[in-house]
Parts: structure tokens; sequence; C-alpha cells
């Protein structure tokens, strides 16, 4: 791991724990192991450090998904796609903190980025959605839009569920998200053995490269005052 690597890391848990608003350069620098002086080699102050976590974790995260989707023989149906993006999204508490707009964890940033930028989205595009029904993946009598909405509202269920209900067990987790996932296929997918799971496979990558291609332009750097 290098020293980037090691800085965004401990800044990652470090927030998690205190929030951002209350971890200092000081302490990230003394969690990596490293000089306060070199964190300000790397970023200009800790704005410029949370733009640059922002944007490692969501390619990160990106990337994992893909690996999973592409490595998994079915990974091109809906269903799996969502099992695999959601139970990736869970494996990363700063980004769950993005994802659910955490104040405790976030406090001013919120305000830096307003109400939508730098979230992560899981909540997948009507034209992707529409590509896997033009790769008979979808089912061709449910509407496209309705698809969309409705993996928004279950991934989000399923980010939030520690807040709501408490601390949940990975087991538990697990068969949760097979389950969603089961009654996901049950409802929206054609039957296994319909459809080209390949292209759905495509269709995902190209949307991963679209927000990669996004995330890199959507995170400034800002000047701040080192804590």
């Amino acid at each position: 791991m290098d020293r980037t690597e090691r800085i965004l890391a401990a800044a990652a848990e470090l927030f998690v724990r205190f929030g951002v608003s209350k971890t200092t350069v000081d302490e990230i620098a003394r969690a990596a192991g490293i000089s306060k002086g070199a964190i300000y080699l790397e970023f200009r102050g800790k704005d410029a450090l949370v733009d640059a976590l922002i944007q490692h974790e969501l390619r990160a995260y990106l990337l994992a998904s893909s690996n999973r989707i592409e490595a998994d023989e079915e990974g091109g149906r809906l269903s799996r796609i969502y099992r695999h993006c959601t139970a990736e999204l869970l494996r990363r508490p700063f980004l769950r903190a993005l994802y659910t707009r955490d104040f405790d964890v976030l406090g001013g940033q919120l305000r830096r980025y307003g109400p939508q930028r730098a979230t992560p989205r899981l909540a997948l595009s009507e034209s992707f959605v529409e590509r896997l029904r033009a790769a008979g993946l979808i089912r061709p009598d449910v509407d496209v839009q309705t698809v969309s909405h409705l993996m928004a509202v279950i991934s989000a269920g399923m980010v939030t569920i520690g807040s709501l209900a408490g601390e949940t067990s990975p087991v538990l987790l697990g068969q949760t998200l097979d389950l969603v996932g089961d009654m996901m296929a049950a409802t929206v997918e054609t039957p296994p053995g319909q459809g080209d799971v390949d292209a759905g496979k495509r269709a995902f990558a190209d949307l991963a490269d679209q927000l990669v291609a996004g995330i890199t332009g959507g995170t400034g750097g800002h000047s701040d005052q080192g804590q």
C-alpha cells in the first residue's frame, strides 16, 4: 500500500468512527503512520483529502462490483447485479455513509456537495434497464421506469437497514440479499436460460465506465484549513 492509499484508508476509518468535522489532519497522519507534512505533500488540506477519498471509494466500489458481476456466470441478470452491487456497498462504511447522507459522519460535507453531488448511485437508470430488456433478460410486459424505481427503493432499504433495525449479522444480511434477489428474479426477469447474460454484463460494464468518468470530473479539489 503506497502513501496515498495509507492516508485514504486511515481517513476513511477515522471519518466513520468520529465524523469528518471531528477528525484532524494530525489524527489521520498518526493513524497512517506518517508525518502531518507528508499529508500536505499529497493533498492541499482536509477538504481536498475528502474529495480524493470520495473518488477513490466510488471507483473502488464500481471496479469491485464489475469484477464480481463478470465472474458470476449469471452476473448479467438484474437480480445478480443488484446482489453484487449492494453487497459490495455494504462492505464500505464510508461509502455507505455517503449513500445514506449520514450527518454524523459527513457533517458540513453535505452542505459542500449539495443534495445530489458525489452520492453513489445504486439506482439503475431506465436506459440501463432497457438494455437488459433488449437483451431478453427483463420481461417485455414490465415497465422499465417502474423497475428502475423499484431498484432504487430496495437498494436504499438495504443500505439503511442498520440505522433502522440495528446491526445485522453477515449471515442474515446475505440471506436477505438472496431472498430479495429471488423475488426480483421471479417478478421482473425472464426465466433462467432465456436472454443474453453476456449482454447484461456488458451493459453494466458500460454503466460503470460512465459513472467512473463522471466521478473523475465530479469532485474537485478545494483549498481549506488543515485541522
